[in-house]
């Protein structure tokens, strides 16, 4: 929540600071009011596609995400440093603190466990997967690689790392691929409350 907060105060104030560039910049007064939602507007879909899972998306998907993503801060930054209203340190630091604070409430936000994003909350709309599951896939070539480097099988913790799910999901990869390795059966996904 609190990066939220964080979030949604930078944003106020980079807009404010990204008006005034653009009037100074010769913009007319609605053009000056649009131009920061531009920048801004790329940082709000960039952020959404930075905390979203990214099951199914490949790595050039994620990297544009990610340009995106700085690009919008550094122009946001670059704006908010030429608005300041002199080149003094206290009014550069006034004016380009608030992308800063963004990105660091972002990146905060991304490097959180999936349980604090909603992770869980996906995870159990999902009780049930078949064997022909990519995670469940995944998560059983994990097993294997980490039961012949270590002699044990993988943890949930592991498997949530390796393959970016919520804990609750990976605690249930985990239950599935330890019960086929055991020869107690394949498919289905337990229930939370089974586990």
């Amino acid at each position: 929540m609190g990066a939220l907060v964080v979030a949604g105060v930078a944003a106020y104030a980079s807009y404010v600071h990204q008006r005034e560039f653009a009037l100074q910049g010769g913009a007319d007064r609605t053009s000056a009011t649009l131009w920061p939602l531009s920048v801004d507007g790329l940082l709000l879909l960039a952020t959404v596609g930075v905390l979203k899972p990214s099951r199914g998306s490949d790595r050039r998907t994620r990297s544009v995400v990610w340009l995106a993503f700085l690009l919008g801060i550094a122009v946001s930054l670059a704006a908010n440093i030429a608005a300041a209203p002199a080149l003094a340190w206290k009014p550069v630091l006034v004016a380009g603190w608030p992308p800063v604070a963004l990105l660091l409430a972002v990146e905060l936000l991304a490097h959180r466990s999936g349980d604090d994003i909603g992770g869980d909350a996906a995870d159990e709309s999902e009780d049930e997967v078949v064997d022909d599951d990519p995670l469940l896939a995944r998560a059983r070539q994990l097993d294997t690689r980490h039961r012949e480097l270590y002699q044990r099988p993988v943890s949930a913790e592991s498997l949530r790392k390796e393959l970016r799910v919520g804990a609750g999901r990976s605690r249930r990869l985990v239950a599935v691929v330890r019960a086929s390795s055991n020869g107690s059966g394949r498919g289905r996904m337990p229930t939370q409350n089974a586990i």
